[in-house]
């Protein structure tokens, strides 16, 4: 009953905007410290929208110093990343912003708790987030000894975000391994492990292990000029891969649990034209229904 009764609410932040708009107002602070694929699934609309309204604003965010990086992709906005901040943890922004020697009444809008999926519902199936790709970001590849002609698979085995969830996000561990048998013994290519820990370990032939090796930059530069395929589950490396602004082949198979989730409950495609995406939703909203062999398939015919 309660998200029916919000549903026919204003808009709160549409009503912010209006009046910071009318009283020339632009400087805004906005505190993140969720997820790194809400960065394109979210933040890009909120930047996107404040500028719909106020085209000159000043736009700030302040977040945890795992996701700076990612806020660089998002065009014409500032970020303060603070390493004190951890994700689920009560965040000191007066003390923060101390340390940056700012303080609140510096903005004039503080969001300390945005809402983009209320605030943002309009954006569904309408507005393509658009990541920028800077050119020097390629040559991070050169970084790694691996073959331009070897047709490699990057895969996200274990996305670290799932305790947020109520359900289980990620593939099980002998789908995996039996994924990566059949790949090798039909010669379709060699695997790059994309993620943060070395755990679990999978030693197996052709599975060159990179999790934790990476930046953002590295990963995504890796995943666009060496990987043919990419297999992830919802999880931020596939909602960032996916609204690169680049344009390069790859074949992209999700994995998923909730299709109204993620790049799924966008609705819209990406903004790269050779990015060919199979997602593939396990029964019952049981990402463990989803067979080796139809992930198998989907990426080679």
């Amino acid at each position: 009953m309660k998200k029916l009764i919000d549903a026919f609410k204003p808009n709160p932040f549409d009503k912010l905007l209006k009046k910071m708009a009318h009283e020339q107002k632009g400087r805004f602070l906005i505190v993140w410290n969720r997820g790194l694929g809400d960065i394109p699934l979210g933040l890009y609309a909120l930047a996107y929208r404040i500028r719909s309204f106020i085209p000159n604003a000043s736009i700030t965010f302040i977040t945890r110093e795992d996701l700076k990086e990612a806020f660089s992709m998002l065009e014409g906005v500032q970020v303060i990343a603070h390493k004190a901040w951890k994700r689920g943890e009560t965040l000191d922004l007066e003390g923060a912003l101390k340390e940056h020697s700012l303080s609140p009444n510096m903005f004039d809008a503080v969001l300390e708790k945005p809402d983009p999926t209320r605030w943002l519902k309009w954006q569904l199936g309408k507005l393509t987030p658009k990541l920028s790709w800077q050119e020097k970001w390629d040559a991070l590849v050169d970084r790694y000894d691996l073959d331009p002609n070897e047709p490699y698979i990057g895969c996200h085995v274990q996305t670290e975000t799932g305790m947020y969830y109520g359900y289980e996000k990620n593939w099980d561990l002998p789908s995996w391994r039996n994924l990566f048998k059949k790949i090798q013994e039909n010669n379709k290519g060699k695997i790059l492990l994309f993620g943060m820990e070395k755990d679990p370990v999978f030693l197996m032939d052709g599975v060159i292990d990179l999790r934790g090796e990476t930046n953002l930059f590295e990963m995504l530069s890796l995943i666009k000029n060496r990987c043919r395929y990419l297999v992830a589950p919802d999880s931020g490396v596939l909602s960032i891969s996916y609204y690169v602004d680049a344009s390069y082949s790859i074949r992209v198979v999700s994995l998923w649990a909730d299709p109204k989730q993620g790049v799924l409950r966008q609705k819209v495609d990406s903004p790269n034209p050779e990015f060919t995406h199979i997602p593939l939703v396990g029964k019952n909203q049981n990402v463990a229904n989803i067979s080796t062999d139809e992930v198998y398939h989907s990426l080679f015919g």
